[in-house]
């Protein structure tokens, strides 16, 4: 079995050379991953060589104590493929793969902070090093949640199925720590690890395959420097297993004849080649006719999962009914008239001239009396669209998001409104159509790999009409505000804003990773969206206000 330690050395450890020589067709490679990897690492001492059998026979290899990178050149076919110094061709033939080992290791110098002490035994520190895989790879994605895509490419490289040559129990842990940890980690999504799932699940059983988990979920939560806890769950794992470290600290032996987990393994890597475009598989199938939503395109469809709303939830909801009722209602217009007759307020000098009309015996023209007529004003037409950023940069938000979107959503409604909610990420998707009140929160799976926020404002327009004059409009948006093309995303918000259309943004309370601010926008921080209605029910009226 190859060792998952094989691709990142120790601190302890020193390079070995690999220098790539300025006149090699590689070393313009190295020159550009090396300048790439320096800011990622925010490391200046950085150093990456791409160079053919660089990383010794592995896809990558690295030295966090020293922030030396190795690449296997053989993963980029020809040096002249692509230009590296440009973003845009990493998409380009096998460089996506390369490229994500580069991340990979990037995230390994980031975050592999410690060190196996000399005396852990052999099977401690190999399962340590395997929960160490999803770890870093989870804390890398959480500040750059964009380069999923490049980290989930390069599983198909970093992963060898012959790791789990036998089909033993630990060979089937391992794959587990392997595969189904990156899902957890938001690297792998369900879909692509669905036959290795299924294999696993029939030779550890559910309650063993629970027990890893739990493990691994802990190790992706634990501190960079935290040898101590690693290793301790390194421990844990391997006693889960029935394996005694004490007695017996080596790693087990290949004792099975055949293995299916390696078969199932080419299974989920040749899925992810075959899926390029990392849009995520769904956990139901909700385009058979009476699915839950519409979905405007053809691509995979965002998934959630629904609930009663709880009491905090449906009190919210009332209270912003009640603001957002007070916001459409319009006192009645009041004119005053002149009169022949009571009720009202006598005019003296109008008296006077009706008298003296009357004795000369003229016609009677002077309206001695004046009242106040009140005339009711019907409430304003309102539309209220609402947008859910599913992407995965909201995974750690999604539940108070998607709870804060059914509250304005419920609350509009109730208020008389004509609202609608669509998710976006990879695609687009209708949760409420226009007309319909939700009954049950939806809680979104944000695991999308990009946000296609341009397009679900124009499918919101198209709904409700959102630049045509004449209704007051709103559109609340529940998102971070980070997207591949912030530019874009501020042209449609600014075309809106010019219609007269008010936008109003609800973003996570993250310290770590702010939202974006945009112009013509109304940004409130939302924690816990069930003590957030004052802001939340101001806003949209003042932004109702000012439209």
């Amino acid at each position: 079995m190859t060792s998952v330690s094989a691709h990142v050395v120790t601190s302890g450890a020193s390079p070995t050379p690999a220098t790539t020589a300025a006149t090699s067709p590689w070393g313009p490679w190295s020159v550009a991953w090396t300048r790439h990897a320096a800011r990622l690492t925010s490391r200046t001492d950085a150093h990456v060589t791409v160079a053919p059998a660089a990383a010794g026979g592995s896809p990558g290899r690295s030295y966090p104590a020293t922030a030396q990178i190795q690449i296997d050149a053989d993963l980029i076919p020809d040096p002249a493929i692509a230009d590296p110094r440009r973003s845009v061709h990493r998409a380009r033939a096998k460089v996506p793969v390369a490229y994500g080992v580069l991340l990979h290791e990037c995230a390994h110098v980031i975050h592999s902070k410690w060190d196996p002490p000399p005396g852990v035994p052999p099977v401690v520190r190999e399962a340590a090093l395997l929960l160490e895989e999803s770890r870093i790879e989870a804390r890398y994605r959480a500040g750059r949640p964009r380069d999923r895509r490049w980290l989930r490419r390069a599983v198909t490289s970093i992963i060898d199925p012959t790791d789990t040559a036998t089909d033993t129990t630990w060979s089937a842990a391992y794959a587990a720590g392997l595969l189904l940890a990156r899902v957890d980690a938001k690297i792998l999504y369900n879909g692509d690890v669905r036959e290795p799932r299924r294999a696993i699940t029939k030779i550890l059983g559910r309650k063993l395959l629970k027990g890893l988990r739990a493990i691994w979920q802990e190790a992706q939560t634990v501190d960079d420097t935290d040898v101590d806890t690693m290793v301790a769950l390194g421990e844990r794992w391997c006693r889960l297993l029935g394996i005694d470290p004490t007695t017996s600290p080596d790693l087990p032996a290949n004792d099975a004849a055949t293995s299916t987990i390696a078969a199932t393994i080419v299974i989920a890597l040749d899925t992810i080649r075959l899926n390029p475009t990392d849009t995520p598989q769904p956990a139901h199938d909700s385009t058979r006719p009476g699915g839950p939503g519409r979905h405007v395109d053809t691509d995979t469809p965002i998934t959630w999962e629904e609930r009663e709303p709880v009491d905090a939830e449906r009190h919210a909801a009332n209270r912003l009914t009640a603001l957002l009722r007070r916001a459409r209602h319009r006192e009645p217009a009041r004119t005053t008239q002149p009169s022949t007759s009571p009720p009202g307020r006598l005019r003296t000098r109008a008296a006077v001239t009706l008298a003296a009309q009357r004795a000369t015996g003229a016609t009677p023209t002077a309206q001695p009396w004046q009242r106040t007529v009140r005339r009711p004003v019907p409430d304003p037409d309102l539309t209220v669209a609402i947008l859910i950023d599913a992407s995965g940069s909201m995974h750690d938000f999604a539940a108070p998001m998607s709870s804060a979107a059914w509250i304005v959503a419920q609350a509009a409604t109730r208020a008389g409104a004509t609202t609608a909610t669509l998710a976006y990420g990879d695609r687009i998707t209708l949760l409420i159509p226009p007309g319909r009140r939700p009954t049950k929160v939806r809680d979104m799976r944000a695991d999308a790999g990009t946000e296609r926020f341009v397009e679900a404002c124009a499918e919101a327009d198209r709904l409700l009409h959102l630049s045509t004059p004449g209704a007051a409009r709103l559109l609340v948006v529940v998102s971070d505000g980070h997207y591949v093309n912030p530019d874009e995303a501020q042209a449609a918000i600014t075309s809106l804003h010019k219609t007269g259309c008010a936008v109003l943004w609800l973003a996570p309370a993250n310290d770590h990773w702010p939202a974006r601010a945009y112009d013509h926008t109304t940004i409130v921080t939302v924690d816990d969206p069930t003590t957030c209605i004052n802001p939340i029910g101001q806003a949209a009226i003042d932004a109702l206000t000012n439209a």
